[in-house]
């Protein structure tokens, strides 16, 4: 037979609702002693929380749904490194807990899509990763539902949190320029076998929002500088075995780059595989800076990372959903989170010209 919290009241000789507040949000409010006398008694005489009665008392269930597409383009729902862990924690620090709603695009844009994240699934309100090529239907919706919903990796108007990948992009060219880096080029390969029959343009025009920030965070602190920018990139839509030839084509020109800044992962194995071609050491003929959570070692390179703040992100989507759910109809300002500064060690000076000719003197 399960225990009670009367029972438990007996047992302390505390009232009924003292026990509650105390199992419940509201333990600050009372003494240590007394919160002692309550737990001692949960863990000897067993007592477990009935969340559904509690869910009934309170009108709340204590769960968010991170709402995530499988369907349509393979990118717009990515979740990347340390997002779920930034939700996880922070919802645990809310005594609530986290479910997963993986949905079609179709489903999505279906009539019963509110009711069926938020009653089926049990939850409070979502957590929406769905990063671009969002379907009009799906924010009619949420709109018409009144539904608390917040948005990670995505710039609305509002109800939404995101990285500042225009200012990271900025102070990561900044930076270069600092350490003597004059020639630094943003690569952005873009793979025909993810955007078929697009220019680089076209792609831009409806590609994720960091696409179009970092290249004008990089281009800013570039014209600042008196420099000019060096977008790398080839409207002959890259297939993923011609990677390493474009970059070898764009590191073998008179005027080659002494830094590059990738895009993003993705970049970052074809640019290597160029230099060791060219025989460029790494990083000193050549640094090389990513966009990613975390720095990477391939082949025993340290590729630094301008390290995207993805579980701060997470955490900031919380709390932004904890308001929503309080006042659904509010609008929350949308919050674009600084990235973490780049490491002391992450980038090491341009060689002066007398350096690289006799680096190239001593290749031969």
């Amino acid at each position: 037979m399960s225990v009670t919290i009367k029972q438990i009241a007996e047992r302390t000789g505390l009232s009924i609702p003292t026990v509650g507040n105390v199992l419940g949000r509201a333990s600050a409010r009372y003494s240590e002693e007394t919160r002692r006398k309550v737990f001692a008694a949960v863990e000897e005489m067993g007592y477990r929380p009935n969340a559904s009665a509690r869910a009934i008392r309170q009108g709340k269930i204590g769960c968010a749904a991170l709402v995530l597409s499988h369907g349509g383009l393979r990118t717009v729902s990515h979740l990347p490194i340390g997002l779920l862990d930034g939700v996880d924690e922070e919802l645990l620090q809310h005594n609530m807990h986290l479910s997963v709603s993986l949905l079609s695009d179709e489903e999505l844009s279906n009539d019963e899509f509110i009711p069926k994240v938020l009653r089926e699934y049990v939850a409070d309100g979502m957590i929406v990763n769905y990063t671009h090529h969002i379907p009009a239907r799906m924010l009619e919706l949420i709109d018409a539902h009144h539904t608390p919903a917040v948005w990670t990796n995505v710039k609305l108007a509002s109800d939404c949190v995101h990285p500042d990948d225009r200012a990271a992009a900025h102070a990561a060219t900044a930076a270069l320029i600092a350490h003597g880096h004059r020639r630094i080029d943003l690569v952005h390969l873009m793979l025909s076998d993810v955007h078929p029959g697009l220019t680089f343009e076209q792609f831009r025009s409806r590609a994720h929002y960091s696409v179009d920030d970092r290249i004008e965070g990089y281009s800013s602190a570039m014209n600042a500088a008196g420099l000019s920018p060096r977008v790398r990139y080839d409207d002959r839509l890259v297939l993923p075995a011609d990677t390493v030839k474009e970059c070898v084509s764009a590191m073998s020109a008179p005027d080659r780059s002494t830094a590059m800044i990738a895009y993003s992962e993705n970049e970052v194995t074809p640019i290597l595989f160029a230099a060791t071609q060219l025989g460029l050491s790494i990083p000193g003929d050549l640094v090389v800076l990513q966009f990613a959570p975390i720095d990477q070692i391939i082949a025993g390179i340290r590729v630094p990372a301008i390290k995207i703040p993805t579980a701060e992100v997470g955490r900031r989507a919380v709390r932004m959903l904890l308001c929503k759910i309080s006042a659904p109809d509010e609008l929350c300002e949308r919050e674009a989170v600084a990235f973490e500064p780049l490491a002391d060690d992450a980038v090491a000076p341009a060689k002066s010209g007398a350096q690289r000719k006799a680096g190239r003197r001593g290749s031969r």
